[in-house]
């Protein structure tokens, strides 16, 4: 009897090890396939960005090219075997690090703010971007930005990213959404009234500027932006500075997405 119940026991083991053991492998053999469906996936996605890159170096080609070869920077969509590219010139556009007072003031006009809050706008863009003149004046800066219940001050420094036009003091949510379009950190100089869209030529105008004609910048400046059939977008800045340049183009900034 003991013989027996020896036996019982040890096949009651044997049969829970072999569950355990198909258990182990069901458990391994998914985890494989979930590895094999991200490396598919991570590989699918590398080289949809591949793609774009690709899309986005052809355009700059294209850009430098003359004749029969030659893009526009004007927008329009160009199919490519893997998806669409545009390249769009941003010589119409307003650099808030380098814009006048009295441009910056015409675009906050040109969005709708009244002249004072205009001018008052403007001004604290300026005080953004460059230092104080002395103490006092930062001083009064820092004050100014407390009373109104910031718990911080204009940094003295050209703005990094447009995204920080929201913390410039007097700016509203609608004005921020008027102006960022007509914005951009990469202009090199004042914007081209003849590439420049409706607002802008008005802001121009209003600023006294607007018989601004041709672009004063180093070099023209595009942003180029390519989609893959499959969803994927890569954006470039690019400064064209022509093919028969020591160096034809110059690559601003890349990454995933729209652009800035």
């Amino acid at each position: 009897m003991n013989r027996t119940r020896d036996r019982g026991f040890a096949l009651l083991i044997v049969l829970w090890s072999l569950v355990l053991l198909g258990l182990l492998i069901s458990e391994l053999a998914a985890s494989g396939r979930s590895a094999v469906r991200l490396a598919a996936n991570l590989r699918a996605g590398a080289a949809a960005s591949a793609q774009a890159d690709g899309a986005i170096y052809e355009a700059i080609y294209h850009s430098l090219s003359q004749g029969g070869e030659h893009w526009a920077a004007d927008g329009v969509a160009h199919q490519l075997a893997g998806g669409t590219v545009r390249v769009e010139s941003l010589g119409g556009r307003i650099n808030p690090n380098l814009a006048s007072t009295p441009l910056l003031a015409g675009l906050m006009l040109a969005c709708g703010a009244q002249p004072d809050a205009a001018q008052q706008l403007a001004n604290a863009i300026i005080a953004w971007r460059a230092p104080a003149l002395t103490k006092q004046a930062a001083a009064a800066l820092h004050e100014s930005y407390q009373r109104a219940g910031m718990a911080y001050a204009p940094p003295g420094k050209p703005f990094a990213d447009l995204s920080e036009l929201a913390d410039v003091l007097g700016m509203s949510p609608p004005l921020l959404r008027c102006a960022l379009p007509e914005m951009s950190l990469y202009q090199s100089g004042d914007p081209d009234a003849a590439q420049a869209d409706a607002l802008v030529r008005r802001a121009l105008t209003l600023s006294g500027q607007g018989n601004v004609a041709g672009y004063s910048g180093s070099f023209p400046v595009a942003a180029i932006t390519a989609e893959t059939k499959s969803g994927v977008r890569r954006y470039a800045i690019v400064s064209l500075q022509g093919a028969d340049a020591p160096v034809p183009f110059k690559l601003l900034a890349m990454g995933d997405g729209a652009g800035p």
